[in-house]
């Protein structure tokens, strides 16, 4: 499942063929629709467009950053029992400036028991997802470290081989020269954990101030083969 390393620096794009200018033509032209909520693998196995997964603990921000991935301001719901869910929602993506769709999973938030609440079909989902291009795996910045439900999450994916990118959260609540030094120490922690399926840089995102969402978006688009990966 492991896609090719983007290099990313504190949210800063260094190099891809993909531009945000083509996010930004991408999204402008945006189609989004909830699909379906899912507790068995039977529920998404008709689903077979390329996909990435938000995934992060309980309050991170996940469901705003996701809606302003999808330029929605409603289409993904806050849980009302974060930390204790099991579904998966999935929500179709696509655009009339390219051809292709892409899967956008929203995991549920992972909380003190999530293991035990998540059973054995979010462990398949993330074993068995031949779909499955990549994990978003949220982490607030001002928090400033992975805590012990981060730490059992990077096992889970370095254990199935799943390609997965840190991104902080809330970022426009710090200074850069603290984001870049928190940035930096949670990707030194997360890689030491998980070395062969996180990739080395984050990106570093706002969804109330809009900070990096296009690059994050054109990553997105990358790594699901909507743009072009080199000239």
């Amino acid at each position: 499942m492991r896609s090719d390393l983007s290099l990313w620096k504190y949210g800063r794009h260094i190099h891809s063929a993909a531009s945000n200018g083509d996010a930004i033509t991408y999204f402008g032209q945006r189609d989004a629709k909830f699909l379906l909520s899912a507790v068995t693998s039977k529920h998404y196995s008709h689903l077979t467009d390329p996909e990435i997964t938000f995934a992060g603990r309980s309050n991170v921000g996940k469901s705003s950053l996701i809606n302003a991935v999808l330029r929605s301001s409603s289409l993904v719901k806050t849980s009302k029992k974060p930390g204790h869910t099991s579904a998966l929602n999935f929500f179709s993506l696509s655009s009339r400036a390219y051809p292709g769709s892409i899967t956008v999973v929203d995991m549920p938030g992972y909380g003190f028991r999530s293991h035990q609440e998540w059973g054995k079909f979010i462990m398949e989902y993330l074993s068995t997802r031949k779909e499955l291009q990549r994990v978003f795996m949220l982490v607030e910045a001002k928090v400033g470290e992975l805590k012990s439900t981060d730490e059992s999450f990077l096992d889970l994916v370095e254990q199935y081989g799943v390609s997965t990118q840190i991104v902080l959260t809330k970022t426009d609540k710090l200074k850069r020269a603290d984001l870049e030094k928190i940035s930096s120490s949670i990707i030194d922690a997360a890689t030491e954990i998980a070395p062969t399926a996180v990739l080395p840089q984050a990106i570093c995102c706002s969804s109330r101030a809009k900070t990096n969402i296009d690059q994050l978006q054109t990553e997105i688009l990358r790594v699901c083969r909507i743009l072009p990966t080199s000239k």
